[in-house]
């Protein structure tokens, strides 16, 4: 009778496999699908080291080129390594992408098993409860009215004792089968919210290859492929931003005298965007990924959006000037109140012209493409006394 009673005999072995997973293996299941799954997970994650080597093997090479003096062909080798470097991360996140599915698999067969082990176990102790209910009548009528003999009496006590020891490890083993069931839904909801992650990581990594191409093929038409072009452009861009900064400081007291005049001006300390970026921010200030960022830093932020998008005053103030340069394209600069103003760049278009005052929010151009620019989008900085800071830090 014990034996009818009795678990079955089953062992969960935890095991931690490369993956990160705890593997649950069971007797008598079979172990095959699991076990393939188990493979393929460790051929992906040795794929994806190599990738990973090779992607530092390009960083190598980026600090090399990025050690030598500016030219024409090193920026050329520098954006050549850094779109290799990208195209790896892209194939990089797809296969972690890839294996993070194969993970998922693996962990819903997993699941699959155990939560019918925790039906098992369920019936198995319902089985239980009801053998003991019997015993537990059945033996005070024995006692009373006798029975056969005493030792029959002895191993219908011993058959009780037994029942009553199986219910306790019944429970105890349903319990272990819940609580892995539930283990193996939280991790599989960490899989999938590592999916969601890797998918945001990939499209911003496919933007950021666009951009270095697109800025290679900008560089080689800007310089005309010759040395000496890419010289004279480096030299214009540095003269443009000697320029801004100049007229900055002398603008700066003269205009902020006006602002103070006005009635009109509130705390130009907080700013309010130029318009909500649909793609949110492509570059950000002094981003380390900005593809020219060994011939200068990278200023400001950049909100990609439509061509056209209209652009607003981030506070209110003076437009210092309207122009175009070699660098920024078409670009406004703003100047406000506590030794603060604002550049706008890359404008399609410029509505508004020098000495005009400017309320928060008003249109003062469009999103362009002029100057060095790898497409659509604003490039926005906030200086602080005539040096560029962090927009960010006074974005409302």
């Amino acid at each position: 009778m014990q034996s009818k009673f009795l678990l079955s005999a089953f062992v969960i072995l935890f095991t931690l496999q490369p993956a990160g997973l705890l593997v649950f293996a069971q007797e008598g299941t079979d172990s095959s699908e699991i076990n393939v799954l188990n493979d393929k997970i460790s051929e992906k994650k040795q794929s994806i080291d190599l990738i990973s080597d090779r992607i530092e093997e390009y960083k190598k090479k980026i600090e090399q080129k990025q050690a030598q003096k500016a030219s024409l062909s090193v920026e050329l080798d520098l954006l050549d390594n850094r779109i290799a470097k990208t195209k790896l991360e892209i194939e990089e996140t797809e296969a972690s992408i890839d294996l993070v599915n194969t993970e998922i698999s693996l962990l819903n067969k997993q699941l699959t098993s155990l939560e019918q082990t925790l039906q098992k176990d369920r019936q198995l102790l319902v089985a239980v409860l009801q053998k003991i209910q019997v015993k537990d009548q059945d033996l005070p009528l024995r006692l009373f009215f006798g029975s056969n003999s005493l030792s029959q009496l002895f191993d219908e006590v011993q058959s009780l004792e037994t029942i009553n020891q199986d219910l306790k490890q019944t429970l105890e083993k349903t319990k272990q089968s819940k609580e892995a069931v539930q283990n193996k839904k939280e991790v599989e909801q960490t899989k999938k919210n590592q999916m969601q992650e890797m998918s945001l990581a990939l499209a911003h990594e496919k933007g950021k290859l666009e951009d270095e191409v697109q800025s290679q093929e900008i560089l080689i038409t800007e310089t005309q492929n010759s040395e000496n072009q890419f010289r004279l452009l480096l030299q214009q861009t540095k003269e443009e931003e000697q320029f801004i900064t100049q007229q900055i400081s002398a603008l700066q007291k003269e205009i902020e005298g006006k602002l103070s005049a006005s009635d009109q001006v509130g705390d130009s300390s907080l700013m309010s965007w130029p318009f909500d970026p649909p793609k949110g921010l492509s570059v950000y200030f002094h981003d380390p990924t900005y593809p020219y960022r060994h011939l200068f830093e990278h200023s400001g932020i950049d909100l990609p959006a439509p061509k056209g998008t209209g652009i607003g005053a981030a506070a209110p103030g003076y437009v210092a000037w309207a122009k175009k340069g070699r660098l920024y394209g078409n670009y406004v600069m703003i100047i406000h109140s506590n030794g603060l103003s604002t550049l706008y760049a890359h404008l399609s278009r410029i509505d508004v012209k020098a000495d005009e005052f400017v309320a928060r929010g008003q249109i003062i151009g469009a999103v362009g493409s002029t100057g060095l620019s790898t497409g659509p989008h604003l490039h926005f900085e906030v200086r602080k006394d005539g040096i560029p800071t962090d927009p960010l830090a006074y974005l409302q």
